[in-house]
């Protein structure tokens, strides 16, 4: 038989209280023999029942949890409530997404604020939330598609045009291309995670954490290989890149700021023009361009180059020299578009992309 908390606590209370009257009453027994027994008897009394308390709490937190349990169960199976494994993974992408932001807050300690912010609050919603929510889930989904479309599908193609052998390292590529994209990968897996779960709860179906686990697999692997299916376009007019610079070579002597970068078509004769205006902001010396790569191939800079040609500036040896206060325009022919222009000077590099 076993003994429960509330019987412990009723058993001390009478003991003390018949010690109290018989052993422990001096005016009916006074000797110190009994005064003892009857000390010792109450401080047993006083520790069964303290042992009583603590049975009786245990009992009334596994009985509460038990009915917690019962109600999580009856939940997970109407599908109001993620399973426990379906819990955990959710945990798993919330940290992926807090670790995918620190690249972006430590090279971009303002900015990287704004930018991480979705990932922030997404990976808040993943530890905090423990419902499904599948209006709420289809818009993450739809924000995720449209960050997908101008970040990630691209996001190969960036890369291998923006490579130039011996001028732009692969690691530079990879942080100025990979870690945004990362935070955008990872924001729509999450997403689409979320609102497969959310189907998946509403269907009669065994093996739910399988099928949870099955389409995270799959979510990850598609959205991993679908850039291998984009056809690059290229976008006329202003580079979407701005004209950034980039490297480690010493201040770049053209402006970076007043510099232009221009795409344009000829479709009657089927041909491509790249333009860059480049403003010597020296006034006293010439500065020259060094290189001009591509997408991902360097071009020979002569007068032979057919290509090539420049305005206001001088090619020779190898570079294209421009005088000091002048404005050099660059330009570049042919039927083939250009989707990532970098024009060096030194190691310095002014990098424009076309793509769209």
């Amino acid at each position: 038989m076993k003994i429960k908390g509330w019987q412990l606590i009723i058993f001390a209370v009478a003991i003390f209280l018949l010690d109290f009257l018989t052993l422990g009453n001096r005016n009916l027994i006074d000797n110190p023999l009994t005064n003892k027994i009857a000390g010792i008897v109450a401080l047993i009394c006083v520790l069964i029942l303290f042992i009583g308390v603590i049975v009786s709490i245990n009992n009334f937190i596994k009985k509460d949890r038990t009915q917690e349990n019962i109600a999580k169960k009856q939940e997970e199976e109407q599908g109001i409530r993620p399973t426990g494994f379906e819990l955990g993974l959710r945990k798993f992408l919330a940290i992926l997404l807090i670790i995918s932001i620190i690249p972006v807050l430590v090279l971009l300690p303002f900015l990287g604020i704004l930018l991480s912010l979705p990932n922030i609050l997404l990976s808040s919603y993943l530890f905090l939330n423990r419902r499904y929510h599948i209006i709420f889930d289809g818009i993450l989904v739809i924000l995720g598609l449209i960050g997908y479309y101008f970040n990630n599908l691209s996001l190969y193609k960036k890369i291998e045009f923006s490579l130039c052998p011996g001028l732009i390292n692969i690691n530079e590529v990879l942080i100025t291309n990979v870690t945004q994209g990362l935070v955008t990968y990872l924001f729509i897996s999450v997403s689409l995670f979320l609102f497969m779960g959310d189907i998946i709860s509403r269907q009669k179906w065994l093996r739910k954490r399988m099928l949870n686990f099955v389409s995270l697999i799959v979510i990850l692997a598609v959205l991993l290989l679908l850039p291998f299916l984009y056809t690059p376009r290229v976008a006329l007019g202003e580079s979407i890149g701005g004209g950034t610079g980039g490297g480690t070579g010493p201040i770049q002597h053209f402006s970076a700021w007043n510099t232009q970068f221009h795409m344009s078509q000829d479709k009657a004769l089927n041909t491509y023009t790249f333009t860059a205006e480049m403003p010597n902001q020296e006034s006293e010396r010439s500065s020259s361009i060094t290189n001009i790569c591509i997408d991902g191939k360097l071009i020979p800079l002569t007068t032979d180059n057919n290509m090539l040609q420049v305005e206001n500036g001088e090619i020779s040896d190898g570079k294209i020299t421009v005088g000091p206060g002048q404005t050099a325009t660059i330009k570049l022919t042919s039927q083939k578009p250009f989707y990532v222009v970098s024009l060096f000077e030194g190691e310095f590099h002014y990098q424009n992309s076309f793509l769209r």
